[in-house]
C-alpha cells in the first residue's frame, strides 16, 4: 500500500493549516509530516480556523475526531480523489461538529438546545464510507445517529440509549455491519448497539472508567490480520484493554514507570493501537498483543509536541493520521523508526540488532573509511515491526579501523513515497590480539 502523490486531504482544509519551523532535537519519526511540496500547511490553531469559517464559530474543548473517504465521492476509476476524505471534529464547548463539505469548504453541524438533533458535551465520534456518522452524545445520555447527504450537509438520523441504565457516552466505534460499539464512562460497562433494530446489549460489564474505544474489523477491507479485536481505555486512563469482539480479554497494556492518562484511541492497517496521552503531551503506540511500540512528541506547541492531545482517528487505507489538541489539530502520516540500534562481534562474525516501529524495507550499507563509497551488505527485504537482527559475515578479514554502518528503513504504506528512515552507527573495529608465547629463558 502507497500514499499517493497528491495534496494532503481535506483535513488540511477543514483546519486551515499552517506551518511551524522543525524542532532542531531528535525526536521520533513513527509519525511524520508529509513533505512540504505535498503538504506545505499541516497544524491548525483557532485563529487559522477563523480564517476559514469567520465568526461562525471558535475553538472550545475539541475532542474526538474521525475519517471517511465517502463512497458517494469516491470514483473507484482512479486514485486522484482519494485524498478527498471527510473529516470530523467534535467541537465540544459549542456542541458541535466541523467537517468538510469538499477540500475548500467548511460546515458546521450544530442544531438548537431542544432540538431533536442537538448535542450536549459531545465526546468520541465515528464514521463510515457509507456516510453514517454517530456521536457520543454525553450530556443527554445517549448516542446520535446522523447521516451526511453525498457528502454535502449532516442531518439528524435518530438516537438510541439503553433502557433503566445510568449511561454517559464517552466514545463510539463502528463495526463494517453497522454495529456500534459504546463505552459508558459512568456505568462501567461497554455496550453493543444494533441501530436498525435498536438492540442495546451489555457487551463487558466491571470495566472500570473505560473512555476512548475503537474496533479493528477483520471485514474491513484496509486490514492486515484475520482478527477482530476492540481497543478500549480503561481505569480513566490508566489502562488498555483489548478484547475480541465477544467482549474476551486478550492482552492489556498499562505503562510501567510514567503515569499516563490516556483519552481517545486509533488502530492502523497493522492492527497497531495508537492513544492520545493527555498528562505527557504525547502519542503512545502498542502492537496488537498490547506490547509498548514507541512513544512520539512531548508536551508543547511545536512540530512533534502536542498541548493536552485528544481525538485521534486514522484512515487506514493509506495511513493519514488526524489528531486534535486543546489549541490546535495536527496532521501526520504513519512513517517507521530505527531504535536501539547496536553492534557486536562475535567469531569474525558482526552482528546488527535494532527495533522497527512500523513494518519497513530495510537496507544495510558499511563504509571504511567513512569517506569511501558504501558497501551493500543487505539489499532492500522488507521486515516486520518488532526485534531484528542482522549477521553479516565479511568476505574478507576486516582491517583495524573505522566503520560507518547505515540502516535505512522506508514504511511500506502511508509515507512510502516521502519519508525513509536513516540510521548511521559509527564503529571502531580493533582485531583481537593473541597473547604472545613465553620465550625459552636460555641465560646459563
Amino acid at each position: 500500500m502507497q500514499f499517493p502523490g497528491y495534496i494532503v486531504n481535506a483535513f488540511i482544509m477543514l483546519f486551515a493549516l499552517f506551518v511551524l519551523p522543525a524542532l532542531a532535537q531528535d525526536h521520533s519519526t513513527t509519525l511524520v509530516f508529509p513533505t512540504k511540496s505535498h503538504a506545505p500547511i499541516r497544524k491548525a490553531t483557532g485563529t487559522h480556523l477563523f480564517f476559514a469559517v469567520g465568526s461562525k464559530t471558535t475553538v472550545s474543548n475539541p475532542q474526538g475526531t474521525a475519517l471517511a473517504k465517502l463512497t458517494v465521492l469516491d470514483d473507484p476509476e482512479t486514485e486522484d480523489d482519494d485524498d478527498e476524505l471527510s473529516v470530523y471534529g467534535v467541537n465540544a464547548g459549542h456542541n458541535e461538529i466541523i467537517y468538510n463539505t469538499s477540500l475548500i469548504n467548511i460546515e458546521i453541524y450544530r442544531e438548537p438546545p431542544g432540538a431533536p438533533g442537538s448535542l450536549l458535551r459531545p465526546r468520541g465520534i465515528a464514521a463510515n464510507r457509507e456516510g453514517d456518522v454517530y456521536v457520543a452524545d454525553m450530556g443527554h445520555q445517549r448516542v446520535v445517529h446522523l447521516f451526511n447527504e453525498a457528502g454535502k450537509q449532516l442531518y439528524y438520523q435518530k438516537s438510541g440509549h439503553p433502557e433503566n441504565s445510568d449511561f454517559a457516552p464517552f466514545d463510539v466505534a463502528l463495526a463494517e455491519n453497522g454495529t456500534a460499539f459504546v463505552s459508558d464512562s459512568a456505568g462501567s460497562r461497554i455496550w453493543q448497539w444494533e441501530p436498525e433494530s435498536d438492540k442495546w446489549s451489555v457487551l463487558i460489564d466491571g470495566i472500570p472508567a473505560p473512555l476512548g474505544i475503537v474496533v479493528y474489523d477483520r471485514n474491513d477491507k484496509w486490514t492486515r490480520y484475520n482478527q477482530s479485536q476492540l481497543g478500549i481505555i480503561s481505569e480513566n486512563g490508566k489502562k488498555v484493554l483489548i478484547t475480541d469482539l465477544n467482549g474476551r480479554k486478550l492482552w492489556s497494556y498499562k505503562p510501567a514507570g510514567k503515569e499516563s492518562r490516556f483519552r481517545y484511541i486509533a488502530v492502523d492497517y497493522y492492527n497497531n493501537f495508537y492513544m492520545t496521552d493527555t498528562q505527557n503531551g504525547r502519542i503512545v503506540k502498542i502492537n496488537r498483543m498490547g506490547k509498548i511500540v514507541d512513544t512520539i512528541g512531548e508536551e508543547g506547541k511545536g512540530d512533534y509536541q502536542f498541548h493536552r492531545p485528544q481525538g485521534i482517528s486514522i484512515w487506514k487505507r493509506f495511513g493519514q493520521v488526524c489528531i486534535a489538541e486543546s489549541y490546535a489539530a495536527q496532521y501526520y502520516l504513519i512513517g517507521t523508526d530505527i531504535l536501539k540500534p547496536k553492534i557486536t562481534e562475535e567469531e569474525k562474525k558482526i552482528i546488527l540488532t535494532f527495533h522497527l516501529t512500523e513494518r519497513a524495507d530495510i537496507t544495510l550499507t558499511v563504509q571504511s573509511p567513512p569517506s569511501s563509497p558504501p558497501d551493500t551488505i543487505l539489499g532492500e527485504q522488507r521486515k516486520s515491526q518488532g526485534q531484528f537482527r542482522y549477521i553479516w559475515v565479511p568476505q574478507t578479514p576486516l582491517q583495524s579501523g573505522d566503520y560507518i554502518f547505515t540502516i535505512e528503513a522506508v514504511p511500506t504504506y502511508s509515507s512510502t513515497k516521502y519519508f525513509r528512515a536513516i540510521r548511521k552507527i559509527p564503529w571502531t573495529y580493533q582485531p583481537q590480539q593473541t597473547e604472545p608465547s613465553a620465550k625459552e629463558d636460555t641465560h646459563e
